[in-house]
């Protein structure tokens, strides 16, 4: 029986739980130049520079710095947008959209410039569906839901690059 004890405590303490960063140790900074944007919706890039710019504040793994002190550079580009009806109400008379889903993407591009190589290279996603006949507090404007998909989109970056090593 003590064995058996003995061997529970030993197998717990291989299966715990770390806050600890996946990144390597000598990355200790960041820094989140200014967006560019492929689509033809406006105002996207300079969204997912500051919610970037936030998510890793936020994240407290890397300080946020400038690009000539930095050790690792997060180049991003808005490269899709799309707003879709995604389900539909009928009255007596026609079709109204109830809901939309509006998707966007970037490419993201992570150079370790201590090491002077590619960290990280890859699309990320983000999607949110939002009621346009929704009475506030919630979104009901595509502005709004732009807004919280570029926030979702920068917090999924900062995932993606801190599990990229």
């Amino acid at each position: 029986m003590r064995g058996v004890a003995l061997g529970l405590t030993l197998l717990a303490g291989c299966c715990g739980y770390s806050t600890h960063s996946l990144l390597p140790s000598h990355l200790k900074t960041v820094a989140v130049p200014p967006a560019t944007n492929t689509t033809t919706q406006p105002g996207l890039a300079e969204l997912l520079t500051d919610s970037l710019t936030a998510a890793f504040t936020a994240d407290r793994t890397l300080r946020v710095t400038n690009a000539e002190a930095a050790d690792l550079v997060v180049n991003t580009t808005v490269s899709s947008y799309t707003r879709t009806a995604s389900s539909y109400s009928s009255d007596s008379l026609a079709q109204k959209v109830s809901a939309y889903e509006l998707s966007v993407s970037a490419q993201v591009d992570a150079r370790d410039q201590t090491r002077n190589e590619q960290f990280y290279k890859g699309v990320a996603s983000a999607r949110v569906t939002y009621d346009p006949n929704a009475k506030p507090p919630n979104v009901n404007t595509e502005e709004q839901a732009a807004k919280e998909a570029i926030g979702k989109l920068a917090s999924e970056i900062v995932r993606q690059v801190q599990i990229a090593w």
